[in-house]
């Protein structure tokens, strides 16, 4: 009986441990496919949050002063004391296009009387120069209105001159001559590169200067005599002239202008998948 019990019992733990082994891989598979599923859920709320930071933020914007600046230049009342007979007056001004860029413009009306023991000479014109400035100077605030800037410009002008009378006298030929050249209507262009400065020292008053290089495009000299002054240019005799000037002016804040801060976008960070 003893022994049945054993060859019983044997048995039983036989089959006990074939049924574990069965069983064994059914749940190591269930809970490989369980880890799959949970692996999967993950990359897709991953992913999902990635999208939703990939959306761009919204702009943000504020005003900037815009307005028309106009003045007058001070340094043709310095020039008058140096050259009397350089009877000149120049209006400035200038216009916000956007954060950095300003139109520009300039006009006025110069007269020209001389006289000297040789001759004497008349000259009256007006002039324009049309172009635009930009602003180098990172400003502080947006409503800061100071600029440090470069500027580019065409001139145009319209003038006449003449000699009512001349008297030449020649010691070595021993001749004496006299006449006079009527009157002549000239047009000249010219460009000019400038550089300068315009702070505000008042709410809305600046004062500035700059210093810029006047070039002559086309010739404006005559068989009998070249022009004494050319209104805003500078001398008739030479190409190209070197002037500085100084303003004082005051901007009419009649506008503004508006300005959007850069789209910020976050990177959408690729996830590797499991």
């Amino acid at each position: 009986m003893t022994r049945i019990l054993l060859y019983f019992s044997l048995i039983s733990s036989i089959l006990f441990s074939l049924a574990v082994s069965a069983q064994q891989p059914a749940a190591a598979k269930r809970d490989t496919i369980h880890k799959a599923i949970l692996a999967d859920t993950t990359h897709k709320a991953a992913v999902d949050t990635a999208k939703k930071m990939a959306i761009p933020l919204k702009d943000s914007s504020w005003y900037i002063p815009g307005g028309l600046r106009i003045g007058v230049d001070l340094s043709r009342i310095v020039s008058a004391i140096y050259y009397p007979y350089r009877k000149e007056v120049t209006i400035v001004a200038d216009a916000r296009i956007n954060s950095n860029l300003y139109a520009a413009f300039e006009g006025g009306y110069a007269n020209t009387p001389y006289s000297d023991s040789t001759y004497t000479y008349k000259g009256n014109g007006m002039f324009v120069t049309l172009g635009v400035d930009y602003n180098f100077l990172k400003r502080q605030y947006p409503t800061e209105k100071n600029i440090f800037y470069g500027g580019i410009r065409y001139g145009f002008s319209h003038f006449n001159y003449s000699v009512p009378t001349y008297s030449i006298n020649s010691p070595y030929w021993g001749d004496h001559l006299s006449g006079s050249v009527p009157k002549t209507n000239v047009n000249a262009h010219w460009v000019e590169l400038l550089v300068g400065l315009k702070a505000e020292v008042l709410k809305n008053f600046f004062m500035g200067w700059n210093i810029r290089e006047r070039i002559l495009i086309n010739s404006v000299k005559t068989d009998e005599i070249a022009p004494l002054v050319i209104p805003g240019f500078g001398s008739g005799s030479k190409r190209a002239v070197f002037d500085v000037q100084y303003t004082i002016s005051y901007v009419i804040p009649f506008y503004r202008l508006k300005e959007h801060a850069p789209k910020v976008e976050v990177k959408q960070k690729k996830i590797p998948k499991r």
